[in-house]
Formats: C-alpha cells, sequence, structure tokens
C-alpha cells in the first residue's frame, strides 16, 4: 500500500532513518583516515598535519623514508636516504621525466650541518600508457634512493633527518600528495635492516656507459639516436628507451629500432609541443632487469620551438601606463554585513532550497502529517523535535568539521560525496525509500 499522508510515524521513522543514515555517512567521510578523491587531475589529497614519522600512508600509496649508512654515520662517509614508495594495485608515481604527463617526485631534505644530499639516484621507470599518452615511472613498490656526503667537520652522536616530499600518484585520475618524515639514525649504527633494499635498487639502477661515438641527429620533426658501446648480450635485442629530458620526443609515438652490427639506433618523433632544445641528450636503454645510460651530444640545429604565447601590444602598453602611473590598488572601503543581515540572508537561502524539485515534495508531506495530527499539543511538540532535530544536527555537524580541519584535515563541506561508500549507502538508502512510497512495503502500522 502506498505511503499515505496520515501515516506520521511511518514519515518520521523514514526522517529518522534518511537523518541518521547521511549523518552517519557524512561522519564516516570526514574521518581523519578519510581521503577525498575527484575528478581526474583536480583534487588535492594532502596528508594530515601531524607530527612527523617514517610512514605515510593514503589510501593509494605507502610512503617510509629509510636509511642506510653501511659503515656507520662517520666523517668521509657516505650514508645512503631514501623514500620507498609502496603502490595499490594500477596506482602509479612518475619517473625524472614523466612523459606526456605528470609530475616527478620532490623530495626536500632538511639535515644537519655537515651533511649534504645528493640528487635521487633514479632506478629504471616502465613506460605506461595512458589513453592515447605515454608515461614514464613506477608501479608497485619503488625505493628513491639518495646519497649523502658526511663532511670532515662533523661530530654529531645522532643523525636527525627530516624529509618532506611530494609525489602524484595517477590511476586514470591524478592526486597530487605530500608527507612529512622524519628518522634517527645513531652515529655508529650501519642501519643494516635496510641494505637489501637499497642493493636491490642500486642493481635496477641504469649503469653508465661511455659516450663513445654515441650521438643524437636531429632530422626533420625526428631524431636519430646512435648508441655504441652497448653490452654484446644486448646485440640484436629489442630494447626500451627512456629519455631523461622532458618536452622533446613524443613518448606515444611511434618510433623504429635497429641494430647496425654492435650500434643500436632509433628513429624517434618529436614533440609537437617540444619545449627543450638540449645539447646533449641522457639516454637510458633497458632490457629487462639491465639498464644504461649514455649521454650522448646533438648534432644538427633543432626546429624552432613554438612561440610561447605573449600579451597583446594594446594590453601590454596598457599595464606599463598602469604600472608608471603609480596607481594604488582599489580598497574595499564597504564594511562588513552585521550578524543579523548575515541571518537573514541564510534564512532567505534556505526558503529559495526548499522550493527545489528535490526538497519541496517532501516538505509537503511532511506538512501533510502534521495537519492531520488531530492533538493541538503533540503537533507542536512533534514541529519543535523536527525543527531542533535538524538545527542541532547540522550544528554537530559544523562543529566536527571545525575540529578535523582545525586538527589539519583539509577539508570542506561536500566532501562526503566523493567517498564511494558514502554514495553507495545515499544509493541505498533513496531506493529504499522510493520503494517504500511505491506501496512495496510500509514502516509502522
Amino acid at each position: 500500500m502506498p505511503l499515505r499522508a496520515p501515516h506520521t510515524l511511518s514519515m518520521n521513522v523514514l526522517s529518522t532513518l534518511f537523518r541518521s543514515l547521511a549523518a552517519l555517512a557524512f561522519v564516516a567521510a570526514l574521518s581523519p583516515g578519510a581521503h577525498a578523491q575527484g575528478p581526474s587531475n583536480s583534487v588535492l589529497a594532502l596528508g594530515s598535519r601531524t607530527a612527523a614519522k617514517p610512514v605515510v600512508t593514503t589510501d593509494q600509496v605507502r610512503a617510509e623514508l629509510l636509511a642506510w649508512a653501511p659503515d656507520g654515520v662517520a666523517p668521509g662517509k657516505q650514508v645512503w636516504l631514501g623514500l620507498q614508495l609502496d603502490h595499490q594495485p594500477e596506482w602509479h608515481t612518475y619517473w625524472k621525466n614523466s612523459g606526456d604527463s605528470g609530475l616527478p617526485t620532490v623530495l626536500e631534505w632538511q639535515l644537519p650541518a655537515g651533511l649534504d644530499a645528493g640528487e635521487i639516484a633514479w632506478p629504471t621507470p616502465k613506460k605506461i600508457p595512458i589513453g592515447t599518452l605515454a608515461n614514464y615511472g613506477y608501479e608497485n613498490t619503488v625505493l628513491l634512493p639518495v646519497p649523502v656526503t658526511v663532511a670532515q667537520t662533523f661530530k654529531g652522536s645522532q643523525l636527525d633527518i627530516k624529509l618532506k616530499a611530494s609525489w602524484l600518484i595517477c590511476r586514470k585520475e591524478c592526486i597530487p600528495q605530500e608527507g612529512e618524515f622524519s628518522l634517527s639514525i645513531p652515529a655508529k649504527s650501519s642501519t643494516g635492516t635496510s641494505g637489501k633494499i637499497f642493493q636491490d635498487t642500486f642493481a635496477a639502477t641504469p649503469r653508465a656507459l661511455p659516450t663513445g661515438n654515441s650521438q643524437v641527429t636531429v632530422e626533420g620533426q625526428a631524431i636519430k639516436v646512435a648508441l655504441s658501446g652497448l653490452p654484446p648480450v644486448l646485440q640484436g635485442k629489442t630494447l626500451e628507451f627512456f629519455p631523461e629530458t622532458g618536452g622533446v620526443i613524443e613518448p606515444a609515438g611511434k618510433w623504429q629500432q635497429s641494430w647496425q652490427g654492435a650500434v643500436w639506433t632509433a628513429q624517434v618523433p618529436l614533440s609537437g609541443q617540444r619545449s627543450e632544445s638540449p645539447t646533449a641528450m641522457p639516454l637510458v636503454v633497458a632490457l629487462n632487469d639491465a639498464a644504461y645510460r649514455i649521454e650522448a651530444p646533438v648534432k644538427n640545429e633543432w626546429p624552432k620551438v613554438a612561440a610561447a604565447a605573449t600579451l597583446s601590444p594594446a594590453l601590454e602598453a596598457a599595464l606599463k601606463a598602469n604600472a608608471s602611473s603609480g596607481a594604488a590598488p582599489l580598497q574595499n572601503n564597504s564594511s562588513p554585513i552585521g550578524l543579523v543581515a548575515a541571518l537573514l540572508g541564510a534564512l532567505l537561502g534556505g526558503l529559495i532550497l526548499n522550493l527545489m524539485p528535490c526538497v519541496f515534495p517532501v516538505l509537503a508531506i511532511k506538512v501533510v502529517g502534521f495537519v492531520n495530527e488531530k492533538n493541538q499539543s503533540a503537533r507542536v511538540s512533534g514541529g519543535i523535535a523536527y525543527t531542533a532535530g535538524v538545527v542541532v544536527s547540522f550544528l554537530a555537524l559544523g562543529a566536527l568539521l571545525l575540529g578535523l580541519r582545525a586538527a589539519g584535515e583539509q577539508l570542506g563541506w561536500g566532501f562526503q560525496l566523493q567517498s564511494p561508500a558514502v554514495v553507495a549507502a545515499l544509493a541505498v538508502l533513496f531506493t529504499l525509500m522510493g520503494l517504500n512510497m511505491a506501496g512495496l512495503f510500509e514502516f509502522g502500522s
């Protein structure tokens, strides 16, 4: 039997169920463990501003700061630090040249005096096709090692390390993330527990080879690569190709490779949006787990790079004239609105919202339920309870939101609708409401 207006108990139960589930879903979405995800390349998922620690975990990756000091932390010795990224299935981060899109991971170190951090010793990436694009990056687990030199003047008994790291992690959508890490190493410790991880990473890092007769020749809208001095075990094999300089080639473009005796050659198309014209190109070629790096000089002239967008002469002249006149910036002299005006504006906005098609029919059903209540005191007490419940619920949610934001969470209204669990719960709730109104079942009697 369909839901009828006189069934006040039915509507009250249904309204209570709706508010309870919606509130629980909202609270679950705003909990410290929740992370917002949105449309591709649009939502920042930043790490919480909590005390730094060696491990930061998000829904997409587990990041950990590791250290390896095989000879201890002593003057003149080398210490290895690294950020290990353990990706969830289908997610990836990027190499130093990210390819068609993406950004490489950035590490910002805070080290004691007398220690100097070098550049990331990037492991060999893999080519990751994304639709019509192609990127270079890492899946599964990767360690990004960094050599640290200990100066002769270092006299500390403990090495306190702080790291701020930022990375872009992508599947089909991309989420910028960051984390703050800290680690303390006793000066006399070798931190051997991480040794195998670093050694395995070194084995996966491209081995540098002398330039020899290797070269890159610019030929129209393509480059011809010729690499000599590669190990004989590679000869005749199909190799993977990774240029360290971004903005030069078309990563997803069709290219050819061949062997001319002991020289490996490749014809690679230039990018239509080429932004670089290097005089030398560091190149990585790989076969399975073996990778080699050769820095090859570039011969011939590069085609002209497309001109960057500039201001029109008229606009540029107007800006210069405005700057030379010393015009002061506009000041907002209007006084802020008072509390009464703000409350009246909020009331007006609420009235307009209640006229929306998704709200007005529900209010009409509720009003009919009040009207059919014959007991005047019961009608008044029910209306007061309903109003108080709505106000108190939103005050509680607002207080929770402000509390979580004060604790460092990057949250705002509407984040709950970006959580799959909340969307699924609301879908089930509204399906039950629709079936109830269609007469499939009723609450109460």
